[in-house]
């Protein structure tokens, strides 16, 4: 960690040495694979115009340095005029590599401007043909601009990626950088091309013919060193190119694979500004929406329970339904509008909360879906959206475990210093039209009908007959009145007993006919 810290805190400083060591290393191999001069006047007479022009000559060698050392400062400067993380800077360093690589052959390409001009001074004055240093000396630069700007390109591009761009982009994005000349891919493999195989074909082809033109003796083993270096050019440029794709598909990989389990917080930071940093960049857009789109699916169901949310979801979004057997639940709290005068509204919120997550868990623990919450008071739903032929048995047992939680509520609530609560329940069966009801742009799931109004008309007779529980006779039919066979269900199956009990009929506002009530 301590060389990351280091190398953050100086990496233009080393990028700068980058581009001199790779032209020292251009000099050197130069020097091992130089054309074999011929024995002939002209090149007699252009190695003593050298010698007897030796400050030429140091000039000539010391330019190949100092040019791309002043246009590498000059480019680097900038950077002082953004802070370090801005975007000014961020796009300066993500486009540094080709930016150092190009001024690093400045050298080069200074350096064989002023050998051409003074070559052709010479032939002017000597009047001597100059044909085969004019290849041998364009040969020759062409071979040191490649392969300085090969390994400073390389080099830097793989520093940037794995180094300095991931801590000024932990977040990713690097692909809204606009693109440099060789941040594409096909670009890459077209540069890798050229340097691999035209290259040293053409090198090599030159040479041949130079030898056999101009009678020129070449030793073996320069063409073997030459060989092994560009055999040790294209070998690093293997690898470094693989690695450009080997290590951002397997992040990719490794995502892929978080997400396959769930785990939608997954990133994969891929710090490049080529199809590959786009693809990262896109990956993490598609993990960030499917999180976003699974927050909104929870939060959904939160508001209109998982079975309607995953019915609406299914593509059930017109307007209209269908008519369905349900069992319809109403559950009201007794004397509320006393309970909040006598309690501020912060407690109130707070013991409506805890009882309505009681409720809840007792309803969909036995297949009801919440409607609708209408200020104290619950409507439930049996046998839709979601189909059952046990609609009525399950709101039952869903009534009989509510009575159960609200003796526990009650004594968290005498802890907390808030007010028992009691209730009343009332179930009821029969045909509902269940769907989407409302405007085009506003609509929410639920079910009208005469059975829903009845059930809510039986809620508010428990004040009248002083019960929690009212059950209509449709629905104590599909319940099952029968003690033995109650009994054998109980035996098998551990569910609430069914012995329901008669309490009277009773006229429903709205209704022509009495409605028989029962109890438990």
């Amino acid at each position: 960690m301590k060389i990351k810290d280091f190398f953050l805190r100086h990496h233009i400083i080393i990028y700068g040495l980058i581009c001199l060591f790779a032209n020292v290393l251009a000099v050197l191999s130069s020097n091992l694979t130089n054309f074999p001069m011929p024995d002939t006047i002209p090149m007699l007479e252009w190695e003593n115009f050298m010698k007897l022009h030796p400050v030429l000559v140091d000039f000539l060698s010391i330019i190949c340095y100092m040019i791309p050392v002043f246009f590498c400062v000059n480019y680097a400067i900038k950077l002082r005029k953004y802070k370090y993380g801005e975007k000014g800077y961020t796009r300066i360093m993500v486009h540094m590599p080709g930016a150092f690589a190009i001024r690093g052959i400045t050298g080069w390409i200074s350096n064989f401007v002023l050998e051409m001009a003074t070559l052709f001074y010479f032939k002017f004055k000597f009047s001597q043909n100059i044909s085969f240093i004019l290849i041998s000396s364009m040969t020759s630069y062409v071979f040191l601009s490649v392969f300085s700007f090969t390994l400073i390109y390389f080099t830097l591009e793989t520093l940037n990626r794995n180094i300095v761009l991931p801590h000024l982009f932990p977040e990713g994005h690097i692909s809204e950088i606009e693109r440099t000349s060789l941040s594409s891919i096909k670009r890459v493999f077209l540069f890798y091309f050229f340097s691999s195989a035209v290259f040293p074909a053409s090198y090599l082809g030159i040479r041949l013919f130079c030898t056999k033109r101009y009678h020129v003796e070449i030793p073996n083993y320069t063409d073997f060193i030459f060989v092994g270096i560009l055999l040790s050019i294209g070998f690093v440029l293997t690898m470094l190119i693989s690695s450009y794709f080997q290590k951002p598909l397997q992040k990719l990989t490794d995502g892929a694979k978080e997400i396959s389990k769930g785990n939608l917080e997954t990133k994969t930071v891929i710090c490049s500004n080529d199809e590959m940093g786009l693809l990262g960049d896109t990956f993490n857009s598609m993990a960030q929406s499917l999180k976003e789109k699974e927050f909104m699916r929870d939060t959904f169901g939160k508001i209109v329970t998982p079975q309607v949310r995953d019915y609406l979801l299914k593509g059930n979004v017109a307007l209209g339904g269908e008519t369905v057997d349900v069992t319809v639940m109403f559950c009201d709290i007794r004397g509320f509008t006393t309970l909040s005068e006598n309690l501020p509204p912060e407690k109130i919120v707070a013991l409506l909360n805890e009882y309505f997550t009681g409720l809840e868990k007792c309803i969909t623990t036995h297949g009801g879906v919440i409607n609708k919450y209408i200020g104290d008071a619950v409507m439930a739903l049996f046998g839709a959206p979601v189909h059952s032929e046990t609609h009525a048995r399950d709101a039952f047992n869903a009534a009989l475990d509510m009575r159960k939680e609200l003796i526990e509520m009650n004594k968290r609530f005498l802890q907390k210093d808030f007010p028992e609560i009691r209730f009343g329940i009332g179930l009821h069966s029969g045909p509902v039209l269940a769907g989407n009801i409302g405007a085009s742009k506003r609509m929410e799931y639920t079910v009208i009908g005469d059975t829903v109004n009845t059930a809510s008309r039986i809620e508010g007779l428990c004040k009248i007959y002083k019960k929690d529980l009212l059950i209509s006779e449709s629905t104590a039919k599909l319940i099952s009145t029968t003690a033995s066979a109650n009994a054998s269900a109980n035996a098998s199956t551990n569910e609430n007993p069914t012995e329901l009990v008669f309490v009277d009929e009773s006229e429903i506002r709205g209704r022509k006919e009495k409605v028989k009530l029962y109890t438990v």
